[in-house]
C-alpha cells in the first residue's frame, strides 16, 4: 500500500468560551470568547465582550477568574438596574451618536 503523507493545516484557532450569569437564572446567561494577548510589557491579560439585550459589555484584567466575575456583574447591572438605558452625554464620531455613561 502507497501512504501518502499529509500535512495538516496551521490554520486552526482555538477558542475559549465561558458561561456569564445574570444571577442564578439559566435564563439570564450569556456565552463569551475571551481571548489572551501580551502587552509589550510582558504582562498577560485576558479580555472578553458578551451582548446583552441591546449593549454590549466588555471586561479586560490579568486572570481568567476576573473577566467573568466583571461580566456577571455588570450584565445584573445591565438587565437588573438598566446600566446605559439612558444616553446622558453624547458625541458625535462619523454621523452617530456615542453616550459617555
Amino acid at each position: 500500500m502507497n501512504m501518502e503523507k499529509r500535512k495538516l493545516s496551521q490554520d486552526f484557532e482555538i477558542t475559549e468560551l465561558f458561561l456569564v450569569k445574570a444571577g442564578n437564572d439559566f435564563k439570564r446567561s450569556f456565552i463569551v470568547q475571551i481571548y489572551r494577548e501580551t502587552t509589550k510589557e510582558r504582562i498577560s491579560i485576558v479580555r472578553g465582550s458578551v451582548e446583552v439585550t441591546d449593549g454590549k459589555l466588555w471586561s479586560v484584567a490579568e486572570t481568567d477568574c476576573e473577566p467573568g466575575k466583571y461580566l456577571d456583574n455588570l450584565c445584573v447591572m445591565k438587565l437588573d438596574t438598566g446600566l446605559h438605558s439612558r444616553a446622558g452625554v453624547t458625541i458625535k464620531i462619523c454621523n452617530e451618536d456615542f453616550f459617555l455613561n
